[in-house]
């Protein structure tokens, strides 16, 4: 029963995610592929395992998410004729065999060491991805005001859902069954089913240049560490490390957990408009 629980309210918390950010502007889609919904949820439910490994079992996996368009755009130019769920299949298997070998216990030792060197590529690539986009003098575009209903969003955005449905479910299930896979429900919190669709959508809808998606996919990661930075040192007022919850566990971190996204929305939409002149 609590399983199916946080089941549900993961996937309403991330219907809730997907409704704020209907009318971005098109390098804020290539910075929101990254974020933290999967994370957010994983941290705030997962309550039986240690929140510094799990967050340290994320970053290396969200860098190599940050390099998942230029992978899937050069995948997807290769492969002859339209079928691009291969392409999605082979970012899946390599994103699966970086997981794997992170997993594997002659790396466990320096899996502190690899994460601080995945948050200091991800702050380089960030800083060359933002001098690349100021450089040309591109104005901010007006974005027009969504007239959609909750209906069309809701037809527009079932894919999406679902597939955040599969991931979730895939580490509440590992969660639940491995006692000790304190880093890989870090690693798999990161798994980028929600991104491959959606860069699956953008490629053939082209509603975004796909070199600007490439690059500013690459700015989104520092959003997401500021936000699993403060949300896991926010938990931390109110659960133990040993597992022991607060009374007002469940509301209050629900509470910081929308909070705390709307925050990291707000940081990626001001970095999105800082790259236009």
């Amino acid at each position: 029963m609590e399983l199916v629980l946080k089941l549900v309210l993961g996937t309403l918390a991330f219907v809730w995610v997907l409704w704020t950010v209907r009318s971005v502007n098109p390098r804020a889609v290539g910075m929101m592929l990254t974020f933290p919904t999967l994370n957010g949820v994983v941290l705030l439910t997962v309550t039986d395992k240690l929140l510094s490994e799990i967050v340290a079992g994320i970053f290396p996996l969200m860098f190599f998410n940050s390099l998942l368009p230029a992978l899937f755009i050069a995948l997807r130019r290769k492969i002859v004729g339209d079928r691009q769920w291969l392409a999605i299949a082979l970012c899946l298997l390599v994103w699966a065999a970086l997981a794997a070998l992170l997993e594997w216990q002659a790396v466990w030792p320096y899996r502190w060491i690899i994460a601080n060197a995945a948050a200091v590529l991800i702050c380089v690539c960030a800083a060359y991805a933002f001098w690349r986009l100021r450089r040309p003098l591109v104005p901010l575009p007006a974005m027009p005001a969504s007239g959609e209903s909750a209906g069309d969003f809701l037809r527009d955005r079932g894919p999406r859902i679902f597939w955040f449905f599969v991931s979730f479910l895939i580490v509440s299930l590992v969660a639940y069954f491995a006692a000790d896979a304190h880093s890989l429900v870090g690693r798999l919190s990161a798994l980028p089913l929600v991104p491959l669709f959606v860069l699956h959508w953008a490629v053939n809808a082209r509603r975004v240049d796909l070199d600007e998606l490439r690059l500013s996919t690459l700015i989104g990661p520092v959003a997401v560490m500021g936000f699993l930075f403060l949300f896991a040192w926010s938990l931390g007022f109110i659960r133990t490390g040993a597992g022991a919850l607060h009374a007002w566990y469940w509301p209050a971190g629900l509470a910081m957990l929308l909070v705390q996204w709307e925050l990291t929305r707000l940081v990626i939409i001001g970095m999105s408009r800082l790259t236009y002149r």
